[in-house]
């Protein structure tokens, strides 16, 4: 807008009444013009939140159902690698799975509407998808499996290794084999006491409290060490 012409009232004589005129940007308005256009405006601009609001819905629906679809084969392939004792024991509950989801992209959305960032890196994705679905645990112990004998580790413990498969599936590939590998290497010493970054992480799941701000710090840390060890 001119800084001259804005806020600058005219008074003119018209049929024998003083008519109230503000200029804006050259063009001359009665107050009641003004308050109309401010009114439609408002409108305006409510249709276009209504609008926006209701792309946002469906954008978010359709990720949610491209993720649940991602998720529902990552735990088709993990169960293929399990024993014959936990593909019996256990089932992905469609529901929770659900939950889990949406949740992430809450955690997500916040961020992004926090920090106005476009995209959310890999540590937060990682970080939120490890978090929700140990706290969710979407794979179920069947009705019928017998708790009281067959319970073992590898059943207890499930969530907490899908969410580590499923949250790695983020990170670069260079990282992943250098949790696995030194992994596998400290597994092969037998050391007492000595434990990998993996089954540290797995510890922390299992027993501790935590967040996804810490899941985050832990993910970026490691990103920054493994980048000093590449």
């Amino acid at each position: 807008m001119n800084s001259d012409n804005n806020q600058t009232k005219s008074f003119f004589q018209k049929d024998k009444a003083i008519v109230d005129y503000l200029q804006i940007d050259g063009k001359l308005y009665t107050i009641d013009e003004i308050q109309d256009e401010i009114i439609r405006l408002e409108e305006g601009l409510q249709t276009a939140k209504k609008k926006i609001s209701q792309i946002n819905e469906e954008l978010i629906f359709k990720k949610m159902c491209l993720r649940e679809d991602s998720l529902g084969k990552q735990f088709d392939k993990f169960i293929t690698r399990q024993s014959e004792k936990v593909k019996k024991a256990v089932y992905l509950n469609k529901g929770l799975l659900h939950c889990v989801v949406k949740s992430y992209y809450d955690d997500i959305h916040r961020y992004k509407d926090y920090s106005g960032a476009k995209w959310a890196n890999n540590h937060k994705q990682v970080a939120y998808t490890i978090k929700w679905i140990v706290k969710f645990k979407p794979i179920q112990i069947r009705e019928e499996f017998d708790n009281d004998t067959s319970l073992n580790n590898d059943i207890l413990d499930i969530n907490l290794t899908f969410a580590l498969l499923c949250g790695f599936s983020f990170l670069d590939r260079k990282i992943i084999d250098l949790i696995a590998n030194e992994k596998k290497e400290i597994d092969a010493k037998k050391e007492k006491g000595e434990q990998s970054f993996y089954d540290k992480l797995l510890y922390i799941l299992r027993y501790r409290s935590f967040t996804g701000k810490q899941l985050i710090s832990i993910f970026e840390a490691l990103e920054l060490q493994c980048s000093k060890s590449i």
